[in-house]
């Protein structure tokens, strides 16, 4: 027989070659993870051909981008939201045997989101309603509750239940029971839930936008800006910042920048958001920008939807003869938890407005009432110190009333001058599962020039999940008025 010699350089090339083109085990996976159940078949077909990890990374990137229901957008809220369903399915789903989010429950909650009810039945409480004929008794039984349009059902028909059956009492897996007549329909909307949630079809690219939504990345030339030295920044300007609301799964980070009355008015704004770590850009913007007015001064708000995690943050403001304000701010937002209540962080100031139009997500608003933050903390004697914060899937009681509790502690050079044990607060809903509370502090009773700290505690009093501030302030000594100058004799004549 006849045998062909490759030279050992060549065949070496010739494996690393074939090495490089297979896919590793992620990608090889990825199929049969949890965003398997959003393929639809062309895509299926069409993964199955991808031959590197390149086009792999390139494929999973445009399947979220096909799914994502704001292009405008930098962040992929459906994968925000996939991705925490995902992680609550492990937590509370996983066996021995499978993973929570590969379980029929998991599947279920991945694909419709959380149940509007649900009822948990003892083994063999659902064979004496008839709903499985001929069936031996098995374990436990979970129905779940969903309507066809996600909301409360006006009418039985409305209602849509999966029926799930442990295989045997305590096994704690829960399969869906095909056998149960009541999932006929559920498995139909089931199989049709992929194509449903395919809202890009036709996109063959995924769009490349600028942080903030509607803006285009800023260019380099652009980002040249944060390289000036020394850099622009006028006496007595400030920023704050804080990890935002702006939906459950995302908490974006907050940037208010504050500049005195005398700098020129900014027309526009550069910006881009770094890893704290490594310095890694991960989104910039160019956008134009309006001040809103304070005493004094001209504020400047920004809302980044960024990751959880630990960032730096380049800003430039410019008027229309060039920059006047470039700052890097470190600031740190919170990661969204997959269940249970949440505190924001308490966002505080000097004073409440109105905010009619006001949208989730909009930097430093409090539902439909707009938060002027004070970034000195020094206050005059006739102002109030505003706070407030949202509590997103507060504990309920029988009223379906949020139980939530408000504690106040006052400090002054370090000691505790007066504490207000927790009392029971009223927050105001602003939509599902969001509540939004606020507190007015008045200051006219409060001592001159003394550095005081209020503690404020907001607690979700079943689980005793809770966030605590520090608002420091200082009511400043103001001069008296000069006395008026008495009158000038008028002389007679």
């Amino acid at each position: 027989m006849r045998r062909t010699l490759i030279p050992l350089a060549l065949a070496a090339w010739l494996a690393a070659s074939v090495a490089s083109a297979q896919l590793s085990q992620t990608y090889k996976e990825w199929p049969d993870g949890p965003a398997g159940f959003l393929l639809i078949e062309t895509e299926r077909k069409a993964y199955s051909q991808v031959k590197t990890d390149a086009e792999a990374q390139a494929f999973i990137d445009l399947f979220w981008a096909r799914r994502d229901p704001d292009l405008n957008t930098v962040q992929n809220e459906f994968k925000l939201d996939f991705d925490m369903r995902a992680v609550a399915a492990d937590t509370q789903f996983s066996t021995e045997k499978i993973k929570g989010c590969m379980s029929d429950r998991g599947k279920v909650l991945i694909l419709m989101g959380r149940p509007l009810g649900a009822q948990n039945l003892p083994p063999g409480a659902d064979e004496a309603e008839g709903n499985r004929p001929g069936f031996i008794e098995r374990g436990g039984i979970w129905i779940w509750l969903y309507t066809k349009d996600g909301k409360p059902a006006t009418k039985k028909s409305d209602e849509i239940l999966f029926v799930f059956s442990e295989t045997k009492a305590g096994a704690g897996d829960f399969p869906l029971d095909r056998a149960d007549r009541r999932n006929m329909q559920p498995l139909k909307i089931l199989a049709a839930k992929p194509e449903q949630l395919l809202l890009n079809p036709k996109l063959t690219e995924v769009p490349r936008m600028g942080l903030l939504p509607g803006t285009k990345a800023a260019t380099s030339s652009q980002q040249a800006v944060f390289d000036l030295q020394p850099r622009p920044w006028p006496d007595g300007a400030a920023v704050m910042t804080s990890s935002g609301i702006m939906s459950e799964t995302q908490h974006p980070i907050w940037l208010y920048v504050q500049l005195p009355d005398a700098v020129p008015f900014a027309t526009h704004s550069v910006g881009r958001v770094r890893k704290a770590e490594g310095g890694d850009v991960v989104g910039s913007f160019a956008s134009p920008v309006l001040p809103m007015s304070v005493p004094g001064a001209r504020g400047y708000e920004f809302s980044l939807p960024v990751e959880a995690g630990a960032w730096k943050v380049d800003l430039a403001l410019f008027s229309d003869s060039g920059p006047i304000a470039v700052t890097t701010a470190d600031v740190q937002n919170d990661p969204a938890p997959a269940e249970g209540p949440y505190v924001s962080p308490i966002y505080w100031g000097s004073d409440f407005r109105q905010a009619a139009q006001a949208r989730l997500g909009d930097p430093f608003h409090l539902g439909a009432m707009q938060l002027i933050p004070r970034p000195d903390n020094k206050y005059k004697a006739e102002e109030n110190i505003a706070y407030g914060a949202y509590v997103v899937r507060p504990s309920l009681d029988a009223q379906q009333q949020p139980q939530v509790e408000l504690q106040m502690v006052l400090y002054s050079g370090g000691k505790k001058q007066d504490e207000q044990p927790f009392q029971v607060v009223t927050g105001a809903k602003v939509l599902g599962d969001f509540w939004v509370y606020g507190q007015v502090l008045p200051l006219s009773g409060f001592r001159r020039g003394v550095d005081f700290e209020l503690e404020v505690t907001l607690r979700d009093s079943k689980t005793g999940v809770k966030r605590t501030q520090k608002i420091p302030f200082t009511v400043i000594k103001q001069e008296p008025a000069a006395p008026a100058a008495a009158p000038s004799a008028v002389p007679k004549g």
